[in-house]
């Protein structure tokens, strides 16, 4: 019997939020397998001969009717986790495992099918503010010289977050966020006020921030016939909070981890701007786990409100801080939302959110970041200030 080594995967993604936020939609995972008779013929064409086709035997499971022929995997197969395209259907697979038993590939996968949304979300796009992404342990970087991971990989989310339908804008700021200490984790009143901070300093509704856990090296040995084979593996983990600063919600919290083999040379400084880095075993299993993150947000803003910030007033007209590129139009109707912060008994401030629904709000005139509102009621000029939310009214 011979066994394909196959690479630890991934933690099992879960949105993870403190205890009293609103849930949000979770991936969907179902396992499919496969065998295909190797006979001599070139394993890695049979490999992904096989990959295919457990991924169409989950899908079927499903419900989902998609052949071999309609899945398109990218090449990133040394990892453990493949990344597909398949009618919108699938978003994500993790290779549970891989052995060839008497000259046939056995090859185990989970399928995270795409869910249906059963919340209320309306038609407009979201703004995200994202922070740099910097390594918790700086001396952890100094094996390889990777002291530049931290930018690489923020802007490798930035880019991916870039391409997601649902963010129309993506803000990558040259500012970090640091835990107070490296063995505790930060509590919610420190997020939420660097959150509200941020918020405020950029005229964002969501923020996403975080850092690098770990990229610490281990050994792992593989028992052999004759001898034992020794592999240098590095670890990837890396821990996002999303925030909704306009409710003072936690919308995600939940620390990503990955590992591969460390290819390069103890001596040997990588150049993390290389291609060659992240073609690497490595550099791959980094984009995947950014991928799989990247994924877990788009999912979770899709079942978020999206709420415009008032920014300038008169006695006439208000102006608020989205516009046509978050698919704000003229006509479109909103509601005020007077925004009060309570002290909590712990010290934590949190927002309470009353609604004016006799105060509606009509956009008379938008351009691509702001839109300027106006009301028949005269009384609502009074009671709006600066920093007040508007919630819209259509498209639920």
């Amino acid at each position: 019997m011979m066994a394909l080594r196959a690479n630890t995967f991934i933690h099992l993604i879960s949105l993870l939020t403190f205890g009293l936020f609103s849930g949000h939609a979770s991936a969907v995972w179902y396992q499919g397998n496969a065998q295909l008779a190797v006979y001599g013929a070139d394993l890695n064409a049979i490999r992904v001969v096989a990959i295919k086709n457990a991924i169409a035997d989950a899908s079927f499971q499903h419900g989902i009717m998609i052949t071999a022929k309609d899945i398109s995997l990218d090449g990133l197969l040394q990892s453990s986790k493949t990344e597909l395209r398949s009618e919108g259907k699938i978003r994500r697979v993790e290779i549970l495992s891989e052995e060839v038993i008497d000259d046939v590939l056995h090859v185990y996968v989970k399928v995270d099918i795409e869910p249906l949304f059963d919340c209320n979300h309306d038609n407009y796009m979201r703004a995200l503010l994202v922070t740099q992404l910097p390594v918790l342990k700086p001396t952890q970087a100094s094996y390889g010289a990777i002291f530049d991971l931290g930018p690489q990989v923020s802007r490798r989310v930035e880019q991916q977050l870039l391409s997601d339908e649902l963010v129309a804008k993506v803000q990558l700021i040259n500012q970090v966020f640091m835990p107070k200490s490296v063995l505790q984790e930060p509590t919610f009143g420190y997020i939420s006020d660097t959150a509200r901070y941020l918020a405020n300093e950029y005229h964002s509704q969501f923020v996403l921030f975080g850092y690098i856990r770990d990229i610490s090296l281990f050994e792992q040995t593989t028992k052999g016939l004759i001898n034992d084979d020794v592999a240098l593996r590095r670890n990837f983990t890396f821990q996002l909070y999303l925030f909704d600063a306009f409710n003072n919600k936690m919308l995600l919290n939940h620390s990503y981890h990955g590992e591969a083999d460390w290819d390069f040379k103890a001596t040997y400084p990588v150049d993390t701007y290389n291609s060659l880095f992240w073609r690497s075993d490595y550099g791959r299993v980094v984009l995947n786990t950014v991928n799989s993150a990247v994924i877990d947000i788009s999912n979770t803003l899709t079942c978020q409100k999206t709420l415009g910030q008032i920014i300038h007033k008169n006695t006439q007209h208000v102006v608020i801080n989205i516009g046509s590129e978050m698919g704000v139009a003229e006509g479109d109707r909103f509601q005020l939302i007077k925004s009060e912060s309570v002290p909590a008994q712990n010290g934590d401030m949190f927002n309470m959110l009353t609604s004016e629904t006799k105060h509606v709000l009509t956009v008379v005139s938008v351009d691509a970041q702001t839109a300027i509102l106006t009301s028949d009621n005269a009384s609502l000029f009074d009671n709006s200030h600066l920093f007040d939310l508007v919630s819209p009214l259509s498209g639920y």
